[in-house]
């Protein structure tokens, strides 16, 4: 599957670390590394140095990559290097799949 993404709202993002095109980014402006944490956005070009300004894709449709099973219409969390199904009782739900993925494939999700 090919990244692709549709922003339907974009913020600007001054990035405090780097990261890669369809990273998530926390609102401390760096790439999520944790399981479930709140996401500002996912990165639609890469941040190649600390201060660059960049686009978050804040609501719309998105590519990034599952860790874990994910079937279509799974709401998401975010994960350490992707999304991933949320569990029972999570705490920051973001979006939802719009494909079914195997762990480690990309996945097209629709953020609201």
């Amino acid at each position: 599957m090919l990244r692709t993404y549709h922003s339907v709202l974009t913020l600007t993002a001054t990035m405090t670390a780097t990261c890669n095109a369809g990273d998530l980014v926390g609102f401390d402006n760096a790439p999520i590394t944790a399981a479930d944490q709140p996401v500002k956005g996912i990165a639609q070009v890469p941040a190649t140095e600390i201060g660059l300004d960049i686009g978050l894709t804040a609501i719309g449709e998105e590519t990034v990559t599952a860790v874990g099973v994910i079937a279509a219409g799974a709401q998401l969390v975010s994960a350490n290097g992707g999304v991933s199904a949320a569990g029972v009782d999570p705490d920051n739900v973001f979006a939802t799949a719009l494909t079914a993925a195997a762990d480690g494939e990309l996945v097209q999700i629709l953020i609201r």
